[in-house]
């Protein structure tokens, strides 16, 4: 029972970084004038890969607090 509430709560921070590193680097990224998508499809790839990348760091976030703290 342990490990999954470490997994749950490793996978939780895990996003919470995530977010905060990309919500971050969007904000500097409006401050600069880059612009990231130029239509709606580049804009949904966008939001694919967000959704991929914080199932990944969910997924090594848990990992890591089980290893770490298990």
């Amino acid at each position: 029972m342990k490990k999954i509430i470490l997994f749950i709560l490793g996978g939780i921070v895990g996003c919470i970084l995530f977010f905060t590193f990309f919500y971050m680097s969007g904000f500097l990224f409006e401050i600069l004038g880059i612009v990231l998508y130029e239509s709606e499809s580049d804009q949904q790839r966008n939001f694919n890969i967000f959704i991929i990348l914080s199932a990944v760091f969910s997924i090594v976030g848990g990992w890591f607090f089980v290893r770490k703290f298990a």
